[in-house]
């Protein structure tokens, strides 16, 4: 008895082990910069096409001042799920169909790996905002978390943008001054 208990440990601690899964944080707090955090892509992780980081263990780093950019990775998920699409996406303060910025991909399995593609990107100007079908969360600078099978993903978001309204009266009250400056 005490002989099989022994060599059933090993196979034991295999199935102990932490599991791992890919992960990616994004943090969009700052109002003129977004910086994307990316780990565990066993099969690697890209930027606007330019590989970030890869290997179980690796991770990498990247800040952009706020603009958009496409991501796309590949990582071991025996989950055996088919397609599936992502979104975290922030909503313009008062009409929750539109977006300021976020985080969408979709998300395919084959063999026991996964592969996604997709973009983010911080808030830049009301010309940027997009219709949006998707739920929508709050931009109010908060962390707001998700992900798909053996892959996390957090968005902290910036504090709430103005408004279009907001932005066209400070727009003309700024351009009223400029013309006072100029007759002066």
């Amino acid at each position: 008895m005490m002989k099989r208990f022994l060599l059933a440990l090993p196979v034991l601690a295999l199935f102990a082990s932490p599991a791992h899964a890919a992960y990616i944080n994004i943090d969009d707090s700052d109002f003129t910069k977004i910086t994307l955090t990316a780990g565990d892509f066993e099969f690697g992780f890209s930027v606007d096409g330019i590989l970030l980081t890869t290997g179980l263990g690796a991770s990498g780093s990247i800040t952009f001042t706020d603009s958009g950019h496409t991501i796309d990775g590949s990582w071991i998920d025996p989950s055996g799920d088919a397609v599936a699409p992502f979104a975290i996406a922030f909503e313009l303060p008062g009409n929750p169909t539109f977006t300021t910025s976020g985080i969408e991909f979709t998300r395919t399995t084959r063999g026991g790996i996964a592969t996604l593609a997709g973009s983010f990107g911080g808030y830049i100007d009301p010309s940027f905002y997009f219709f949006t079908g998707a739920p929508t969360v709050l931009q109010d600078g908060h962390t707001e978390f998700g992900g798909v099978p053996f892959l996390s993903t957090s968005f902290k978001s910036e504090a709430a943008v103005p408004e279009p309204t907001t932005l066209v009266l400070v727009g003309s009250a700024g351009l009223a001054l400029i013309r006072r400056r100029r007759k002066a």
